[in-house]
């Protein structure tokens, strides 16, 4: 069993609405190829969730994060992998998007999120687990 460590990010933008940060990867993913999906990846040998989170948040976003709170553990949309859902915060650094893995990254309202491709995960986590509506 394969193990995924992904970051749930959220911010007030200035109309005080929840906006989360999503990524979305330039890997082919079959069907979830452009697909949005919290940032985060899978882990290293002898890492453990957090650490997998600290890393992969560097490494791609340029961000130094601490994971706070475990809000979840599903089933991925890819067979054969469990992901493990984090609640957490940006300690320092500025958003800067590693183009060599990711497509895109930012901040999105759930309004945003309505029109992006969410992963089937990313969105049935969000419905789930946090209660946000997408109808």
């Amino acid at each position: 069993m394969k193990n995924v460590a992904v970051a749930v990010i959220s911010r007030s933008n200035s109309q005080n609405q929840t906006e989360y940060l999503l990524v979305k990867s330039k890997r082919d993913f079959g069907e979830f190829s452009g697909h949005y999906y919290p940032p985060g990846g899978h882990f290293e040998a002898g890492e453990d969730e957090k650490q997998t989170l600290k890393r992969e948040l560097t490494e791609e976003l340029g961000l130094r994060i601490e994971p706070v709170k475990k809000l979840a553990e599903t089933e991925s949309d890819v067979e054969g992998q469990i992901t493990h859902w984090w609640e957490c915060q940006i300690e320092s650094g500025e958003l800067q998007i590693n183009h060599d893995e990711l497509a895109d990254a930012g901040y999105f309202t759930v309004a945003q999120m309505k029109q992006l491709k969410l992963w089937p995960a990313t969105k049935k986590f969000f419905e789930q687990i946090l209660g946000v509506s997408f109808q």
